[in-house]
């Protein structure tokens, strides 16, 4: 028994992470804010899955919660407890930074504003689409070529002002475009921040702002970054899918220094819904522990594969497959949605991971447009929105991918996907006959479990690039074109609904 004892310790304190009990749950980051989505994508994997619940049918969502005037708040941020129990929410708009107290009707405690923003800029809200919150209650949020460290004015009062406490600025030595922006966001196993810009810079600086450095790609980026326990740090360019190996002093992609850099087949095509040619995702890491370990995009070719690359070394038997651009690769599957006589797919959302299952949701619009903000106001229209979500599942022992499913009348038109481990369905902002909704699949089959109606009025319920987020006790979190919304806690799990009394 205590052997068993310390080898659970050692298993628990291995490389300064903390390991969860679900061999399918990444290793917690410390660093993080200890709660339930502490950044974009729940954990620095990028997996947007979680093992805390959402609601498990419709009547336990008791209602909705919604602030109008938050524009282009794509994730938010849940924050560690306050002395007094409560939480907040962190999040960043096009026009602002804010804090909400979701114990009380999304009341916002406080908000700065950003200055004059043109909020048709596309490159505006993906710029501070992708935030976390720290163990220390400090949100960061990316502006341009800027990194903005945010806090209570009050260090533990949850009622206090917030404050700007620290500016990061990427040298201009490090700047290649005028147009040049942060894009993705995440942070270290040792508590660094890393970052990649759209024109291919790839950085890490420590939360104190005082040490940085810089790795540049030269290679165009529209995506979020993922990282490991490890040192690795994942960006996906327009060409190549590339490890970043972080050794606490320098950043490489050299194989001998724990990095690589691996070709991939990607699209050149940018209208609808897409922010920018190659993949259409942000790397999401599959594999814990003794798993396999891979990396997961879509390509953005015409018709829309899902690659998988091996995350650390290649395994010295593994055999190459025909026709692949790098050995690197694992698996490369067409994406139809369950149309086997698909010419094209796309998906301008990460890949949703829980274990070795992939999700991948539908956001070909038909509509052939090159103005992205009038693509996704016009996504829930009957005759342009998008059909479909396809899950796939890694076979460890013949090294394959293959489909598990697919759902061919769901409509997920432009928002990302979540999984709960605890009730085994994924949640998104869906459409149902152009009007919004929040809808939940069975993880295993694919089918619709349950579908709570949200509205269809000018658009205040769209989604418009948001995450839907699992915020615990059953409750989900969104943002929306003109805002942001929560669910309220209807019938708990284990009680009856009121029909039925």
């Amino acid at each position: 028994m205590r052997s068993i004892i310390v080898c659970l310790l050692l298993g628990c304190l291995w490389g300064g992470m903390v390991f969860a009990a679900d061999p399918d749950e990444p290793p917690l980051n410390p660093f993080l804010a200890d709660s339930a989505w502490p950044m974009s994508h729940r954990n620095p994997y990028c997996q947007a899955s979680s093992p805390h619940a959402g609601p498990a049918r419709a009547d336990a969502i008791g209602g909705l919660h919604y602030r109008f005037g938050y524009p282009g708040t794509i994730t938010c941020a849940l924050s560690g407890e306050y002395p007094d129990g409560r939480r907040v929410i962190w999040g960043s708009a096009v026009n602002a930074v804010f804090k909400a107290d979701p114990s009380d009707n999304l009341r916002i405690i406080d908000r700065r504003t950003k200055g004059l923003v043109n909020i048709f800029n596309v490159a505006n809200g993906l710029s501070g689409a992708y935030t976390l919150v720290d163990r220390d209650n400090i949100f960061y949020v990316p502006r341009r070529m800027k990194l903005y460290a945010y806090g209570d004015k009050d260090a533990g009062d949850i009622e206090s002002a917030i404050e700007v406490k620290r500016v990061f600025a990427i040298p201009r030595e490090y700047r290649t475009s005028r147009d040049e922006c942060i894009v993705g966001l995440n942070i270290t196993g040792d508590g660094h921040l890393a970052f990649a810009t759209s024109a291919g810079t790839v950085g890490v600086v420590a939360r104190d702002f005082e040490k940085a450095c810089f790795l540049q790609l030269g290679e165009e980026i529209s995506n979020s970054i993922a990282c490991d326990e490890d040192g690795g740090i994942y960006v996906v360019s327009a060409k190549r899918m590339y490890r970043v190996q972080w050794d606490g002093s320098g950043l490489s992609t050299d194989e001998a220094r724990g990095g690589w850099a691996a070709d991939y087949q990607g699209g050149e095509d940018v209208g609808g819904v897409r922010l920018g040619v190659g993949s259409g995702s942000t790397p999401t890491l599959m594999g814990t522990g003794d798993q396999d370990r891979l990396v997961v995009i879509t390509d953005g070719q015409r018709l829309m594969h899902l690659v998988l690359f091996w995350r650390d070394e290649i395994p010295a038997d593994w055999q190459p497959i025909e026709g692949r651009r790098s050995r690197r690769i694992a698996a490369q599957e067409p994406v139809t949605f369950g149309d086997e006589d698909a010419e094209e797919s796309l998906s301008e959302q990460s890949v949703c991971v829980r274990g070795y299952g992939a999700l991948v949701v539908n956001n070909q619009l038909a509509l052939k447009s090159s103005n992205r903000i009038w693509s996704v106001i016009r996504s829930n229209d009957r005759g342009v929105a998008p059909h479909g979500a396809e899950k796939f599942v890694w076979d460890p022992e013949r090294r394959r991918l293959e489909t598990a499913w697919a759902n061919r009348e769901v409509s997920f038109p432009n928002g990302i996907p979540s999984m709960s481990a605890a009730t085994h369905l994924v949640y998104d902002v869906a459409q149902h006959d152009t009007v919004w909704t929040f809808e939940a699949l069975d993880w295993t089959t694919g089918e619709t479990a349950f579908r709570y109606p949200l509205g269809g009025w000018l658009d205040k319920y769209n989604s418009a690039y948001a995450a839907t987020e699992i915020m615990g006790n059953g409750r989900l979190c969104s943002g929306a074109l003109l805002g942001f919304m929560c669910t309220r806690q209807g019938v708990r799990a284990g009680e009856r609904p009121p029909s039925s009394r």
